[in-house]
């Protein structure tokens, strides 16, 4: 079975996101971006998002306001929900060259009803997961047979927030990138800046490049979501 990681890094971060391209390029990577608010982007942001584009990594949407799936959809209806945080996300996205097919879950908040809503307009979602110092639950992170699999669960790796460390898990994120490279499957990561410091969720750029080797290392295909093969028709939404 084919061994895939899939980087993922979401919110506004397209600045630091187009500085980690060397890094990228180097470890032969492709990666997704989720990115909110696209339809305020600047002249700049919507540069970097094409340059993003156009060393072939994938961008997906990450809804219009970072709003909750499940409690939004709860208060709203669903035709409203789409309408206000979805649409408006993905024609921002599509006008600047992205396919915007898939989606990544602000928080992680997402519950049946916000899947099958979100299925209707994306072909696969990004759910959330665990993130421990236990490997067996991380291992959960890892999917099979992902073409029947429309929402794939992920982990998160971001090194910290302001002056706050994150939990240092680099042990356990390497035996699972181990696991992945013996046993095959699709494992999802998601960071959110890529800097040093930032006052938002971010990995530090040694820690990416620290990733981005070992994962070459082991010969994992690192990939972007529109590089999955189309989900398989008729399935469903295959989470665990």
């Amino acid at each position: 079975m084919t061994a895939r990681l899939l980087l993922t890094f979401d919110d506004r971060n397209i600045g630091n996101w187009v500085r980690a391209l060397p890094a990228f390029e180097t470890a032969g990577a492709r990666v997704t971006f989720f990115v909110v608010e696209a339809d305020l982007l600047d002249e700049r942001e919507q540069a970097g998002l094409r340059r993003l584009l156009g060393a072939g990594h994938t961008v997906g949407s990450h809804g219009a306001r970072h709003r909750n799936a499940d409690e939004t959809i709860a208060a709203w209806g669903a035709p409203e929900y789409l309408r206000r945080e979805i649409d408006p996300s993905v024609q921002a996205l599509r006008a600047l060259g992205a396919r915007a097919q898939t989606f990544a879950y602000p928080n992680s908040r997402r519950d049946a009803v916000s899947d099958h809503t979100l299925l209707g307009t994306f072909d696969r979602l990004r759910g959330g997961g665990e993130r421990g110092l236990d490997l067996a639950s991380a291992r959960r992170a890892i999917a099979a047979e992902v073409p029947s699999r429309r929402v794939l669960p992920a982990r998160g790796w971001d090194t910290g927030r302001g002056t706050s460390s994150h939990l240092d898990d680099a042990g356990v994120l390497s035996a699972l990138l181990r696991t992945l490279a013996d046993d095959g499957g699709v494992l999802v990561l998601y960071a959110h800046d890529i800097a040093e410091r930032s006052e938002h969720h971010h990995v530090h750029p040694e820690r990416l490049v620290q990733v981005l080797e070992e994962a070459a290392s082991y010969g994992l295909q690192m990939c972007g979501f529109d590089e999955l093969d189309a989900p398989v028709s008729g399935m469903g939404a295959g989470v665990r």
